[in-house]
């Protein structure tokens, strides 16, 4: 097993940097994140995490292990963090999760139509998984009985064409990647979502008492070193769409908001920009006060209140709901929202602007705050008496709970 250096030193400081220094991380062979380029390290992981060193002016250096030694370094503090992983509920009690490198969508794949996620066939159903892989874990941590333990997908399709294991767990796009190599008759008949994956670097507690301050740094970073965002493809953004349809759409013609909507437009009648940006800056400094009479006067009026109790009857689906007027300006929110004014954002101005009135469904959005990505859906609302468009109610949702829920057969 590879387990010499494969990364060198990244000496940027100015002297030259003393062993203690030197972030030691371990990772393993996981395409495309972690792959051999000759007598290189490469992927997509790893060339983020070069950047982000870079930009931190953190020496660094990696070697290849099989994952549970990768881990078991750590644990041992023989190792400052391992990569790319996803939340693993034991390592937590030694090491912490930065922010994601990249968002992975796992999949059942399987020759049956129905989804084999059922709890009651869990003992009963053949799992197949890759030997050391996050879906492995995973597997093992929710109770499927995993019957075989291979070493490239290339096997595992084939263990299910041959009827010797029922279903396995895959990202969807490194599957799709491997499968335009492999013969068409080895293809599963059918897939099924499963839940959204988030892939980061663990840092164990040690490095981390150590070094305070070195995690929120280092996921400050990330998102200026990822070379491609994490998307919704069209089909997801179909699911998520109808999902809004059938759950949400009755909101933008509530009564309650509304008037609240028609009550606040005549209050900003004649507004201009230079006074918006006067009441975001305010909203935005108030955010950190004790005293808030703009947050406060949005927060305590009806609408408000009734945007809090849809949320908080969600059971998680719903991460926020904003209410705005027609300049975008929050006229009700369910909680806090970073600034005031969403006139200058793609969730307003793609509803309010939409010619055929549709739903808009966004991009994907991290929110630092939760740890978890989410998709914003952006309806107009319209005047019942005129039919002119008044504002704009802003619905989001975690896109794991979301796509679950979308993909169910109804």
């Amino acid at each position: 097993m590879l387990t010499r250096l494969i990364a060198a030193l990244l000496c940027l400081l100015a002297t030259a940097a003393t062993a203690s220094d030197v972030l030691r991380l371990n990772t393993d062979i996981l395409p495309p994140y972690q792959v051999r380029e000759g007598e290189q390290l490469g992927g997509s992981s790893v060339n983020a995490l070069d950047c982000i060193f870079r930009a931190m002016q953190q020496p660094y250096e990696i070697r290849v292990l099989p994952l549970q030694r990768a881990i078991h370094d750590v644990q041992q503090q023989r190792a400052d963090g391992f990569f790319s992983a996803t939340r693993i509920s034991q390592i937590d009690s030694f090491a912490r999760l930065s922010a994601p490198l990249a968002l992975e969508k796992w999949y059942w794949y399987s020759n049956q139509p129905a989804a084999p996620g059922l709890q009651e066939n869990r003992q009963r159903l053949r799992i197949g998984a890759l030997r050391g892989s996050n879906q492995q874990v995973w597997l093992e941590q929710n109770g499927y009985n995993v019957v075989s333990q291979v070493g490239n997908h290339e096997q595992l399709l084939k263990l299910l064409q041959l009827e010797r294991i029922d279903a396995f767990i895959a990202d969807q796009r490194t599957l799709r990647m491997k499968m335009t190599q492999l013969p068409g008759n080895l293809r599963p008949d059918h897939q099924h979502f499963l839940k959204y994956s988030t892939l980061g670097v663990y840092f164990g507690k040690h490095f981390l008492e150590r070094r305070q301050g070195f995690l929120d740094n280092f996921d400050h970073h990330i998102f200026g070193c990822l070379r491609e965002q994490p998307k919704l493809n069209d089909a997801e953004r179909l699911l998520i769409g109808t999902l809004y349809q059938n759950r949400f759409a009755g909101w933008a013609s509530h009564p309650l908001l509304i008037e609240r909507v028609r009550e606040q437009n005549r209050q900003h009648r004649g507004m201009g920009l230079q006074r918006i940006l006067e009441l975001d800056q305010q909203w935005v400094l108030e955010s950190s006060q004790p005293r808030r009479p703009l947050i406060t006067s949005v927060l305590s009026n009806p609408a408000s209140h009734w945007l809090v109790e849809q949320q908080q009857a969600s059971d998680g689906l719903v991460t926020e709901i904003i209410l705005t007027d027609r300049f975008g300006l929050n006229a009700a929110v369910s909680e806090i929202t970073t600034d005031y004014w969403q006139g200058d954002e793609e969730k307003f101005s793609m509803s309010f602007f939409s010619e055929n009135g549709e739903p808009v469904v966004g991009q994907l959005d991290y929110d630092e705050s939760t740890r978890h990505f989410q998709v914003h859906i952006s309806n107009r609302l319209r005047d019942p008496d005129t039919a002119e468009v008044i504002g704009v109610l802003i619905v989001g949702l975690g896109i794991e709970q979301a796509m679950q829920l979308a993909s169910q057969p109804e």
